[in-house]
């Protein structure tokens, strides 16, 4: 056989492992595109299936909370689109300072009030009387919080023939009051101290009557958020 031809014989057996090098070569990475393919669709169909179970989760937790009752103590009132829920308080109360929280619902935001309450009647032997309060100190769980008061919007009211008198604050609670409720609600003991600096004060020791209403407000205000 001449040179030529051996040398034509292995350039076409050489361009023949070429080409079936590159068919395989062309084959695996088809197959590799595929697999990984494959798997990237797995991965998102799994993600997909635990969003789907968080969000079941999260309807089953929603749908047990609407199914709570709500303490038949509560009641609600709805005034010009804005639900409150809140307990029913007398006007008359023994002397003392009195935490009253209750909820304001409404478009879709649900925000927990302050309701400073203080009473005094005129057979009280502390005579305290007219404080005109600019702090309140709440003490719960081994800590106090001191909250300061706005004298401008203290509302003030006594008596026709001056038997008591009252002051009453009343204003969205804030991250630091709401905590003091939990702590409340947590320790199952608490006292108050309404006072204005460099004046008078008062300390009020929580029943547990009271105790159990700042639970109560604090369960529902955490519900209907959650809700």
């Amino acid at each position: 056989m001449k040179k030529s031809h051996i040398i034509a014989a292995a350039l076409i057996l050489y361009l023949m492992i070429l080409s079936i090098g590159g068919a395989v070569y062309y084959a695996y990475s088809l197959q590799h595109a595929e697999r990984q393919m494959k798997i990237n669709q797995e991965t998102q169909q799994a993600l997909a299936e635990r969003r789907q179970d968080g969000e079941q989760e999260a309807a089953k937790k929603e749908e047990a909370a609407a199914a709570e009752p709500i303490s038949e103590d509560i009641k609600t009132e709805t005034v010009n689109g804005i639900t409150y829920y809140k307990h029913t308080w007398p006007v008359r109360l023994p002397s003392g300072v009195y935490l009253r929280p209750f909820i304001a619902v409404g478009n879709g935001v649900c925000v927990l009030k302050n309701d400073i309450y203080y009473f005094y009647s005129i057979d009280d032997p502390d005579q305290t009387a007219w404080i005109f309060g600019d702090r309140l100190s709440i003490v719960a769980g081994g800590q106090e919080s001191v909250l300061s008061l706005d004298p401008s919007k203290l509302r003030k009211h006594m008596a026709s023939d001056a038997s008591w008198l009252a002051e009453n604050y009343v204003m969205n609670a804030d991250e630091q009051t709401i905590a003091a409720f939990r702590r409340i609600a947590n320790a199952g003991s608490a006292y108050i101290v309404y006072y204005k600096q460099g004046g008078k004060a008062r300390r009020h020791d929580l029943r547990p009557q009271e105790i159990q209403r700042i639970q109560e407000m604090v369960h529902l205000y955490d519900r209907l958020n959650r809700e």
